[in-house]
């Protein structure tokens, strides 16, 4: 293969991925779901989505796979109707660092340990009525919730 030919493969599939990271609205993607759970799900099975939408809550140690995360709802109360459930999990972060949500659920926290465990720096990743834009790996559709796993800010936050 010419080496401008290798060039231009690589050229067209960064194009691609620049496009499928399209940021798609929450409730673009909500009322996709509600008018055909099937071909929703089967479009996006395996898929990286990038999602923008309100914080509606935040919720520590949400059980929806084997690694405990925490789940940032995209959603406003006027629907249109399934939320979309970001789930950011700590295995996803870098070394000594962990996503605290304190007890009132309204933010969530970047905290970063020396080797010991002490807290040695900690900074605001998202709060509740926030408008924000995610990247993660569409799971499922469940219990009426579209939930996106190992999910990363745009910007670079939680990562």
């Amino acid at each position: 293969m010419k080496v401008s030919s290798f060039f231009a493969l690589l050229c067209l599939a960064a194009n691609v991925a620049t496009a499928q990271s399209t940021p798609v609205d929450w409730q673009t993607l909500a009322t996709e779901f509600s008018q055909d759970e099937a071909a929703a799900s089967n479009k996006y099975q395996g898929q990286m989505i990038t999602v923008t939408g309100p914080v509606s809550g935040i919720a520590q140690g949400d059980m929806t796979t084997d690694n405990p995360a925490v789940a940032v709802t995209l959603s406003t109360p006027a629907g249109p109707g399934p939320d979309v459930k970001c789930l950011f999990q700590n295995e996803d972060l870098a070394p000594n660092s962990e996503i605290y949500v304190p007890s009132d659920g309204s933010e969530a926290i970047l905290r970063k340990r020396d080797n010991v465990g002490n807290v040695i720096s900690s900074e605001p990743m998202v709060q509740t009525g926030q408008q924000i834009v995610v990247t993660g790996s569409f799971l499922e559709f469940d219990a009426g919730d579209i939930v996106l796993q190992h999910c990363r800010l745009a910007g670079g936050a939680a990562q």
